[in-house]
């Protein structure tokens, strides 16, 4: 079996890519791989599918939102069991993300820490 060591990050905000580019690569064992946009991440989640540890997205993106492509990606056998990290500026979308994908939701609120972003990937990974 092929090591899950991807995180796939989506956030149409140059700034936040810089900084988890920043964070991921050299605070923990993953690999990056990051989109703008949830049509491109809807592709690499295809390429990268075996290795694929989970998905850090913003909500709102400029085509599917967060909660689209979480429905997207967990519609397919392959990606059901992928744990999705949902990242937001407004604390008002906890109620719809609840809605989304279940009562207890993994969500980073921006503007969020390197210790936060570190302590939220170790949570959602020793579930798996």
């Amino acid at each position: 079996m092929q090591e899950r060591n991807i995180i796939l990050f989506v956030d149409d905000e140059k700034i936040c890519h810089t900084l988890v580019e920043l964070i991921i690569p050299n605070f923990t064992n993953y690999k990056l791989v990051s989109a703008f946009n949830s049509k491109d991440a809807i592709s690499l989640a295809e390429r990268y599918a075996s290795s694929l540890a989970l998905v850090l997205t913003d909500i709102m993106l400029p085509d599917l939102n967060g909660y689209e492509l979480h429905d997207e990606l967990k519609s397919k056998e392959k990606f059901k069991d992928i744990p999705f990290i949902f990242q937001s500026g407004l604390a008002s979308q906890e109620i719809e993300l609840k809605k989304h994908v279940g009562d207890n939701p993994h969500i980073l609120y921006k503007p969020y820490s390197q210790e936060g972003l570190l302590n939220i990937i170790d949570e959602v990974v020793k579930k798996i």
